[in-house]
């Protein structure tokens, strides 16, 4: 994602008038669930995965 985001940047500044907006925002999600879960159950299950 480190590349892609470099590329993107270098590509605004060759072409700023294509461009109405920053880039797009890459970095990944922390964590990603089929079934939402509220933020309490969810830092509570990454403690447990991480001791």
């Amino acid at each position: 994602m480190k590349k892609r985001t470099e590329t993107y940047q270098k590509t605004k500044a060759k072409h700023p008038e294509r461009w109405s907006g920053d880039i797009r925002d890459w970095t990944l999600p922390e964590y990603v669930t089929l079934n939402p879960m509220d933020t309490a159950e969810a830092e509570n299950y990454l403690k447990q995965q991480s001791s």
